[in-house]
């Protein structure tokens, strides 16, 4: 026995309609609403008479009404239907409201169609949610590519074997990790200024206020300074800003390089047109130079465990090692060349009197002195080094053995001059030169090094503070 199928009761299937949990609106041939239901009617916030009687394309904003035109039409003119079209709808008070329609023609009365159904659904969350996808997209590919930026930059410092290496490997980086026009390196030197070592300083010459130099300003706060030709940097930059107008820039970015407090140098990048950044790229940048300071500290120790196991630890000169390897050198070159090469042995007189009376810090300042003189008596591409005690070389490429008899006298005559920490003990030099001086000769380091060792001993004997020179 079947169950009997109630009929809905008087008015169902208006109410149905009109309180519908989506929007619909039914317009004619011409595009002009005849109908439209409550729910749209309140998601936009206005009476039916405002709706009805107006083009459906009216009631867009503008953006949306010429995809309307150009792209929903057209497809629901040729297919009958059009699916899931995003538009914004104007609201009463003018604000917009995002929908997604779906519209199809129906033929009412006849072959021809006569009217077109749309039904509307509120896209507000669906246009926040893909928003936010797609903020979360780059942020999530932002954030791959300085990954990617930090893990070549890695790979790139471990690959640079020195300071000035390590300098043009960051301002590579910069250079495309910014889109820079350009950017450049500088390290803290001794004297406390700052050295460019790598790329190009676009404001070279260009900052008349040395207040204003820009690699203090940011070693002295420890964080980026940024400035631009605005009024407002303008007022707390005006030599900096002049200095960019002049070079056609609109921005320069200086960032420190820093080890924990102790800053070693700058990173700057030039941009020719305003230039903002984001907290992210200030720490891309930042940890770009953290990971060239870490570098930059390992290199600087191997170039002082290397340079110490080449000098002097109290005079600084080439030591023993050194001494060697740079005579060996240049006796190659020497046979190569054919030009004459010289050797001097440098001891003091005297030395030991100072050392025994006044004490072992006392000599040690002497031998320093010593080694100053030394190095300001001789041409600047002879090499001084300390080969023992109160024992000296000076080598000397290219020369004969007049040029080294005057390069002697003239350490005899500074060595001998007073010493203000052993004043009434009188120190001089006495000297033996060992002169190269025949072609296609061959001599080693050892036969050059004994014979002016003779030489100096011949000095000595003959009553100090002179010099003998031999010839091999």
């Amino acid at each position: 026995m079947s169950e009997a199928v109630s009929s809905p009761p008087a008015g169902y299937f208006e109410t149905l309609y009109q309180e519908a949990p989506f929007g619909y609106l039914v317009t004619d041939r011409d595009d002009v609403v005849t109908r439209v239901n409550t729910t749209l009617l309140d998601w936009v916030g206005v009476d039916a008479h405002r709706l009805i009687g107006q083009p459906f394309r009216d009631l867009l904003a503008p953006g949306s009404q010429l995809l309307y035109e150009t792209r929903h039409l057209p497809v629901l003119r040729l297919q009958g239907f059009s699916r899931e079209v995003l538009l914004q709808m104007v609201r009463g008070d003018g604000s917009y409201l995002n929908v997604l329609i779906n519209a199809a023609h129906v033929d009412v009365d006849g072959d021809i169609p006569s009217e077109v159904r749309i039904g509307v659904l509120d896209a507000s969350s669906r246009v926040s949610y893909e928003r936010e996808l797609l903020a979360t997209q780059r942020s999530a590919e932002g954030l791959a590519s300085r990954i990617s930026v930090l893990q070549n930059a890695s790979v790139a410092f471990a690959a640079s074997g020195s300071e000035a290496a390590i300098a043009q490997t960051l301002s590579t980086i910069l250079d495309d990790a910014l889109a820079a026009a350009a950017s450049c390196v500088a390290v803290v030197r001794a004297s406390g200024e700052l050295e460019v070592i790598a790329g190009v300083n676009l404001l070279d010459g260009l900052i008349d206020d040395d207040r204003q130099l820009l690699g203090e300003t940011v070693l002295a706060s420890e964080a980026p300074v940024i400035v631009n030709t605005g009024d407002e940097d303008r007022e707390r930059f005006p030599s900096v800003v002049a200095g960019l107008i002049e070079a056609r820039l609109q921005t320069v970015a200086v960032f420190p390089i820093m080890n924990d407090a102790t800053p070693l140098g700058v990173a700057a990048a030039f941009f020719g047109r305003e230039r903002s950044f984001s907290p992210s790229e200030i720490e891309v940048v930042l940890s770009l130079a953290r990971q060239a300071n870490q570098v930059l500290i390992r290199t600087r120790a191997q170039d002082q465990l290397a340079y110490a196991a080449l000098h002097d630890h109290l005079t600084g000169l080439a030591n023993r090692t050194l001494i060697r390897d740079s005579i060996t050198a240049g006796l190659r070159s020497a046979a190569t060349s054919g030009r004459p090469f010289a050797v001097m042995f440098v001891d003091l007189d005297g030395f030991k009197a100072v050392n025994d009376r006044l004490g072992h810090h006392v000599g040690d300042s002497i031998l320093r002195e010593v080694a100053e003189r030394l190095t300001t008596s001789v041409r600047a591409a002879d090499i001084v080094g300390r080969y023992g005690g109160d024992e000296f070389v000076v080598i000397c490429a290219d020369t004969s053995g007049d040029d080294a008899a005057a390069i002697s006298a003239r350490i005899r005559q500074a060595v001998r001059q007073p010493f203000a920490d052993a004043a009434g003990f009188a120190v001089s030099a006495s000297i033996g030169i060992a002169v190269c001086a025949s072609i296609g000769a061959e001599h080693s380091t050892d036969q050059l090094i004994t014979a002016a060792d003779t030489a100096m001993y011949e000095s000595k004997r003959l009553g100090r503070d002179r010099t003998t020179r031999v010839v091999l």
